[in-house]
């Protein structure tokens, strides 16, 4: 837990304010820097052509997404195809981690950090209940962006930290450890198992 003090917010409350909160959160994604998203349900297709116009400009993009809702049928191949035009995106799928108590609790984070070019200025956080969706704009849901240096720092340590252990813990579940080409990366979503389905996948 981290005590905040001192922190503006816009909070957006959906789906009142659904289009502008979509369009600050795509503005935000654009903008140049490294970003770091975890996230549950990830399927916005603009939220991913972002990523990959940052990633040929060459800042580092990394995802830390759960890994029963990526190998859905609708996130499956939008992830599929920026890992096959990506050099500089890492994208890892996990649980809730080794804190959890249980094995196949979900990773339910919906927030980024943008680390912006100018490192005096504290990065752009992004947090809340919306699901980077089509639908979750329009669902009640808020999102809330404010700067701040400490809460993005224990974003950033968490993000980091959880992608070790799923790369160690879940290693038959990453694409980044498989050869590249799209051919690979079907391999690698053939190879997540029937228990990694959900009634819930988005």
């Amino acid at each position: 837990m981290i005590t905040i003090t001192n922190k503006t917010e816009d909070c957006y409350f959906l789906p009142e304010d659904g289009d502008i909160a979509r369009k600050r959160f795509l503005e935000t994604l654009a903008m140049p820097g490294e970003v770091f998203i975890s996230c549950f349900g990830f399927t916005l297709q603009e939220a991913f052509d972002a990523i990959a116009a940052n990633d040929a400009k060459g800042y580092k993009q990394s995802l830390l997404l759960d890994y029963t809702q990526a190998s859905g049928q609708y996130a499956k191949p939008k992830i599929k195809d920026l890992l096959s035009k990506t050099k500089n995106c890492t994208i890892i799928l996990t649980s809730a981690g080794n804190k959890s108590k249980k094995t196949s609790s979900y990773w339910h984070w919906k927030g980024l950090v943008k680390v912006g070019l100018d490192k005096r200025k504290a990065p752009i956080c992004v947090d809340g209940s919306t699901n980077m969706t089509i639908s979750a704009f329009y669902q009640g849901n808020s999102m809330r962006f404010f700067n701040n240096k400490q809460w993005a720092e224990t974003f950033i340590a968490q993000h980091n930290a959880n992608k070790e252990w799923a790369l160690k813990a879940l290693p038959h579940y990453q694409p980044s450890i498989l050869v590249d080409g799209v051919d690979s990366i079907d391999l690698f979503f053939d190879s997540l198992s029937d228990e990694s389905e959900s009634e819930f996948l988005i």
